[in-house]
């Protein structure tokens, strides 16, 4: 865990005197950029399962699905995620390490 520590304090002081400082944007990027990735990775296996019963019991007769009105719904989510995003990104000097830290917080997730 040293080696971990002191690696990190070197790149900080790399990153420091080239006027790079990692501040609380890279870390709270990197911790939702982690976290939002193996969050999509479950919710995809869910909504996956979810689906694939789903066709099952249209296949069969048990059920009938809209689809039309399924797709509003999701086209719906999207639009109100990028509009969140939007409101997110608003403050250059915060949002540009939030979103290097969010980069490599998805990178390893």
């Amino acid at each position: 865990m040293e080696n971990i520590s002191s690696g990190f304090e070197k790149v900080q002081e790399v990153l420091k005197d080239y006027g790079f400082d990692i501040g609380y944007g890279f870390f709270i990027g990197w911790v939702i950029g982690y976290t939002i990735k193996k969050f999509f990775k479950l919710f995809a296996f869910i909504l996956g399962v979810y689906l694939l019963s789903l066709i099952w019991l249209e296949h069969n007769g048990f059920i009938t699905i809209h689809w039309d009105l399924l797709g509003k719904w999701i086209e719906q989510g999207q639009q109100n995620f990028q509009e969140w995003l939007k409101g997110l990104f608003n403050t250059l000097p915060f949002s540009a390490s939030f979103a290097a830290g969010f980069a490599v917080g998805f990178k390893m997730g």
